[in-house]
C-alpha cells in the first residue's frame, strides 16, 4: 500500500485576501473527509506531477497564476478530478463557461432537476452569501447542478454549480465560494455584531446571536440546515468523481451508526433543586442524558457531591454566565473568567460546554475566543429568536467551528439550539405563543426532519423551572419529546461526551491506501490521534455496479450496515479505535 497518501489535495494561498476561503478544511472535517493535504502556494508552486498524486484536487478561491491554471487543466485531462471554488474567469472559460461580465451577491441557488446528481434530493432554493460570478453555459443543461436565483421565485439562467468531463478526468465549478458562504451562513453579519455598526439589530435591547441573522437569514429557510445542505452537494460531487476511479471512505457523523443524535439540555434560571431533580428523573425514565447549565445562583443549590453523582450516571453540567444584556467585550471576558473559575473551583472540572444566560453574545467571533480561553469546547448560544422562531439559525445542525475575520479557525464547536421552551410558549420572539400540544407536535416535526431528511442533531432546550406542575408546565412536552426520540431510534448524548466523540472522529487519518480495480478491493490503514469509540466509515453500497461483499478490519469481519443516507444507498462500517494503533481495512465489492 502507498504510504502517506492524502486522497484530497487543497490548493491554497496563505497570502490571499479572501481569508474565509480557508474554511474548506473545516467543511471537509465536518463531512468526515479527514484525509487531505493543504498545499500553500505562498510557500511553493506546484506541478502536474504533484497534483497527479491525489485523486481529488480542491482549488480554493485564490489568485491562480497562469502556470497553475495550465497544470490544473493538464491534471484533469490526464484523469484527475478538480473541484474549483469561485475560480478566475480565465480558468472557468477554459472549462467551457462564457463570462456574463456581471456578479451576484447574497442570493439563492436552485437545484436543477435535470442533473442526475440531484436524484432523490428535493429542496427549495437555498441561500448563499458572498459574491459570485455570473456565466452562461452553452453545454448540456444536465451538467448544471444548480442555478443562481435572484429570489426563491425567480431562477436565472446562470449556473451556480456545474460538473463536467474533460479528457480522461472530471471537474466541478462552484461560481460562488462555498467556504466563504458557509462561514457567513454559520456566523451571520459582522456589522450586526455588538461591536459592529448596527448592534442589537433585532431591537430586543440585548446582544444575542440572533442579531447577526436578521435580514441575513431568510426566515422561511430557518427550518433547513442550509449550510449542511450546501456541503451535501460537495459530498455528492466527490462521490461522483470517485465512483469509477477508486472508492473514497469518509466518517459518519454519529456514534454507533445512528441516523441522528439528540442533545437534550436546559438552563438553571431560578430553578430549585427539586426542579432539577424532577427533570433529571424524567430523563432517567427514558434513559436519556441531560446537560444542565448553572447560574451562579444555582451553585449553592447543587452540591458538588450531587453534581458528581449525576455526571457519573451520564448527565453533564456547564456554566450559565451573565454579564448583563449589553456588556462590552471587556465586561464579558472578565465575567466569563470569573464564573468559569468559580465553576471549576466548586465542581472540580471544566465547563466543557456552555450556554449563557439570555444567550448573550459579544462581537462576531470575540465571544468564541473568550469561551475557548476558558477551556469551553462547545457553545450552544446560537438559537433562533425574533423573526426566526426556531430551527437552524446558523444553517447547521452539526457541530461546526468558528473562523475569525483573519481566517483563523477557533477550536470551539457551535451546536445550534433548535427550540426554546420560553420562546415557543410566550410572545418574546414575536410569534404567537403555542400550547404544549402544539409545541410537542412541532418538536416531533423537527425530530422527524433531523433523522429522516438531514441526518443531523436534534437539539431543543428545556428549563428545569418550567417542568413544575401548573397550567404552563412543559413536563408533558418534555416527556413527549423524550419518548418520541427514543421511539425514532435517536442516539442521545450529553455535552462532554459529544465533544469527545467529535474530537476523536476528527483525529482519524489514512496513513496508507491502495485500490485494486481488477477485483474491486480497497485496502487502507487508519490511525487515530486519540481514542475514538463507535465510529463508522461510510462508503457507497455499490461500486462500478457491484454491491459490497465483505469488510474486514485487522482481519476480523465487520457487519455491513446498508442504509439509504443523504439520498444514496450507503454502507456504514462500525469500529472502535485506540490512540496510536493502526487499523488495516480491506473492503471488497463483487
Amino acid at each position: 500500500m502507498s504510504e502517506n497518501v492524502s486522497p484530497i489535495l487543497i490548493v491554497w494561498d496563505s497570502q490571499t485576501d479572501a481569508r474565509l476561503s480557508g474554511y474548506i478544511t473545516e467543511i471537509l472535517h465536518v463531512e468526515g473527509y479527514n484525509w487531505f493535504t493543504v498545499h500553500d502556494l505562498a510557500t511553493a508552486s506546484i506541478t502536474v506531477e504533484q497534483l497527479a498524486r491525489h485523486p481529488v484536487v480542491l482549488l480554493t478561491h485564490i489568485v491562480v497564476p497562469e502556470e497553475l491554471a495550465s497544470a490544473l487543466l493538464t491534471y484533469v485531462d490526464q484523469g484527475g478530478a478538480l473541484i474549483a471554488l469561485r475560480p478566475p474567469e480565465s480558468l472557468a472559460s477554459a472549462l467551457g463557461f462564457h463570462p456574463f461580465n456581471s456578479d451576484i451577491t447574497d442570493r439563492y441557488i436552485a437545484l436543477n432537476s435535470l442533473c442526475a446528481l440531484n436524484d432523490g434530493v428535493g429542496l427549495p432554493p437555498l441561500q448563499f452569501h458572498g459574491r459570485a460570478e455570473l456565466y452562461l453555459w452553452l453545454g448540456e443543461p444536465a451538467h448544471i447542478l444548480a442555478y443562481f436565483a435572484a429570489s426563491p421565485d425567480f431562477i436565472t439562467k446562470h449556473p451556480a454549480i456545474t460538473v463536467g468531463r474533460r479528457g480522461q478526468g472530471t471537474w466541478a465549478v462552484f461560481a460562488y465560494d462555498l467556504a466563504e458562504s458557509t462561514v457567513l451562513l454559520h456566523q451571520g453579519r459582522r456589522e450586526q455584531a455588538s461591536t459592529g455598526a448596527y448592534p442589537d439589530y433585532d431591537g430586543d435591547r440585548s446582544f444575542k446571536p440572533n442579531d447577526l441573522f436578521v435580514g441575513h437569514l431568510d426566515p422561511a429557510l430557518c427550518p433547513l440546515p442550509q449550510a449542511d445542505l450546501h456541503q451535501d452537494i460537495l459530498v455528492r460531487i466527490i462521490e461522483w468523481m470517485t465512483e469509477l476511479s477508486a472508492p473514497l471512505p469518509r466518517l459518519w457523523h454519529f456514534p454507533h451508526a445512528a441516523p441522528a443524535v439528540a442533545f437534550i439540555n436546559g438552563d438553571g434560571d431560578s430553578m430549585s433543586l427539586t426542579d432539577l431533580m424532577q427533570t433529571v428523573a424524567t430523563c432517567d425514565r427514558y434513559q436519556v442524558p441531560y446537560t444542565a447549565y448553572l447560574k451562579m445562583d444555582d451553585h449553592p443549590k447543587v452540591e458538588p457531591a450531587y453534581e458528581n453523582e449525576l455526571r457519573r450516571q451520564g448527565h453533564d453540567f456547564g456554566q450559565h454566565a451573565f454579564a448583563g444584556a449589553k456588556p462590552t467585550l471587556e465586561e464579558m471576558r472578565a465575567q466569563l473568567r470569573a464564573e468559569m473559575e468559580a465553576f471549576r473551583t466548586r465542581y472540580g472540572h471544566e465547563s466543557v460546554t456552555y450556554r449563557g444566560h439570555s444567550v448573550i453574545w459579544v462581537g462576531w467571533t470575540e465571544m468564541a475566543k473568550y469561551l475557548r480561553e476558558n477551556e469551553v469546547r462547545l457553545d450552544t448560544n446560537f438559537a433562533a429568536a425574533r423573526y426566526h422562531h426556531g430551527g437552524y439559525v446558523n444553517g447547521s445542525g452539526l457541530p461546526v467551528k468558528f473562523m475569525d475575520e483573519d481566517g483563523r479557525l477557533i477550536d470551539l464547536y457551535e451546536q445550534t439550539t433548535m427550540s426554546t421552551d420560553d420562546g415557543w410558549t410566550t410572545d418574546k420572539i414575536f410569534a404567537t405563543p403555542m400550547s404544549m400540544e402544539e409545541c410537542t407536535a412541532l418538536s416531533k416535526e423537527q425530530a422527524d426532519a433531523a433523522i429522516e431528511q438531514y441526518h443531523t442533531v436534534y437539539h431543543p432546550y428545556f428549563h428545569p423551572l418550567r417542568t413544575r406542575s401548573g397550567p404552563t408546565s412543559s413536563q408533558r412536552w418534555l416527556e413527549g419529546v423524550l419518548a418520541y426520540c427514543r421511539e425514532r431510534d435517536f442516539h442521545f448524548v450529553n455535552g462532554a461526551d459529544w465533544v469527545d466523540f467529535n474530537d476523536g472522529r476528527r483525529s482519524l487519518q489514512i496513513t496508507a491506501y491502495d485500490f485494486q480495480p481488477e477485483d474491486l478491493t480497497v485496502r487502507f490503514v487508519l490511525e487515530a490521534g486519540m481514542n475514538a469509540e463507535a465510529l463508522s466509515l461510510i462508503l457507497p453500497y455499490a461500486f462500478r455496479g457491484a454491491p459490497m461483499q465483505s469488510a474486514r478490519v485487522n482481519g476480523e469481519p465487520v457487519p455491513i450496515l446498508a442504509r439509504d443516507l443523504e439520498g444514496q444507498p450507503q454502507v456504514l462500517l462500525p469500529a472502535d479505535y485506540a490512540a496510536g494503533k493502526q487499523y488495516v481495512w480491506e473492503i471488497k465489492w463483487v
